[in-house]
């Protein structure tokens, strides 16, 4: 069996290495435009973070062609797929070198192009985005770094996760004030209650300020001073912008014969099988369901792209018929000193869902005398069925890395339908010199099934 992969990024790869695992007989060629592999976005934060280099940037990598191509996977770099013929299952690709064109036949293809960024023009203000930076690939980032690293006044564009961790980065710098620019009322409104991210609010250093309840709608030249614009005539001074907003779907490739969601996302069924019976959809190109409540969701997260990855492997190694499962949306991040987690959905999105929920938040400072943390903190908030007392969402903001595990626990009791009485019996260890004294988990439950 041939099965080709066009997007060697986080669900193209994970997909080449499932597949190969399944079915090591297969045929696996994965090809990308570029000479990279699986780039991680955000390494312009880990270069203003000091973990490596701007000229160290291949360690933003997950893996090399060379480690792939042992594990008998064949890659072709500097590969652009030009046109998918369905009808004779073949796809022309080209060399981005030599410019010359071949087909390559399939038994199965996977479309893995992943998200490109948004043009202003479809936040529906019509401005070009020429002189905003970006940095999804190692070039862009190096563009970025270097405009970046010598301005002063930085605006991000998006108070998102995106966002809020390039300003955590960019903000070590004391020199550097920092606009962001945020249409929505408050920041991280997809994963936090206002009630949690006002704590996030509250450790964010004066030289970052925010623009809340405004549209970017363009950056203009005024002589020698960029000028950030906002819908309602609002205009600024800053030395550079940053696009910092969820990306859209890369479907230029896709033929009009394989069918797309209204959103433009490709629709697929549980096993990322589009339309079309031997091609299959995964990462950034599709949408997931999401909890119990949303049929499908569009999260465009590196956990869920390898999460469609495999759902589509296992489909088409014949291991499973189970397709994927609901994601809880579980994301994890550090900013400004504090690391948050969320899974599942917010009390807000309950209210809009419809559905009877109530929520407890317990604040905790303390966590051991023998593993002392200084000025420990963890605010914890579960959203649950008012009725069943079944956990539908979790929020936690801490000081302590290890605490932020929490969350994975959470995401998968939400996963399992669990109520809040079945995590009573959750089995903890205990070490002192590792845990806490207190099992915070069952601390806050049982106080919440006071309420």
């Amino acid at each position: 069996m041939r099965i080709l992969i066009i997007g060697g990024s986080h669900a193209g790869i994970s997909a080449a290495k499932y597949l190969k695992s399944l079915i090591p007989t297969s045929e696996v060629i994965l090809i990308e435009q570029t000479n990279v592999l699986g780039f991680i976005p955000s390494s312009i934060n880990f270069v203003f973070d000091q973990v490596f280099s701007i000229d160290n940037l291949d360690k933003g990598e997950v893996i090399t062609s060379e480690q792939l191509q042992s594990m008998g996977i064949t890659v072709l770099l500097k590969t652009r797929a030009t046109e998918l013929r369905p009808a004779k299952q073949e796809v022309v690709i080209q060399n981005s070198g030599t410019l010359s064109e071949s087909c390559l036949s399939y038994d199965i293809l996977i479309l893995a192009m992943g998200s490109s960024k948004l043009a202003i023009a479809e936040l529906g203000v019509g401005t070009s985005l020429s002189r905003v930076l970006s940095y999804k690939n190692p070039y862009e980032t190096k563009q970025a770094y270097e405009k970046l690293s010598s301005a002063q006044n930085i605006t991000i564009i998006g108070a998102g996760l995106i966002g809020l961790e390039l300003a955590t980065s960019l903000a070590k710098d004391p020199t550097k004030k920092i606009t962001i620019v945020e249409q929505m009322g408050r920041p991280l409104f997809r994963y936090f209650d206002p009630d949690m991210t006002k704590i996030l609010l509250s450790a964010i250093p004066p030289r970052v300020n925010f623009r809340l309840g405004e549209t970017f709608s363009g950056l203009k030249l005024t002589g020698d001073q960029k000028v950030v614009t906002t819908c309602g005539d609002s205009s600024f001074p800053t030395d550079a912008a940053v696009l910092a907003l969820n990306p859209r779907p890369t479907i230029d490739l896709i033929p009009t014969s394989i069918e797309l969601e209204f959103d433009s996302t490709v629709k697929v069924n549980k096993h990322m099988q589009t339309t079309d019976p031997n091609i299959y959809a995964i990462g950034d190109l599709v949408k997931v369901p999401f909890g119990s409540m949303v049929e499908k969701a569009y999260l465009p997260l590196i956990s869920i792209a390898k999460k469609t990855a495999l759902a589509a492997a296992r489909h088409i190694s014949g291991s499973s018929n189970r397709g994927i499962t609901e994601s809880q949306r579980t994301i994890g991040t550090f900013l400004f000193g504090l690391y948050m987690g969320s899974t599942g959905i917010t009390s807000e999105e309950s209210v809009l869902l419809n559905i009877e929920t109530q929520a407890f938040t317990k604040k905790i400072s303390y966590f051991s005398q023998v593993n002392y943390q200084d000025r420990f903190s963890l605010t914890l908030k579960i959203i649950y069925d008012a009725k069943k007392h079944t956990i539908l969402g979790t929020q936690l903001v801490t000081s302590h890395r290890e605490t932020l595990e929490l969350i994975t626990i959470f995401a998968q009791a939400i996963s399992d339908k669990k109520c809040l009485e079945d995590l009573l019996d959750l089995e903890n260890y205990y070490a002192p010199q590792l845990s806490p004294n207190s099992n915070f988990i069952a601390e806050t439950i049982l106080e919440a099934l006071k309420n």
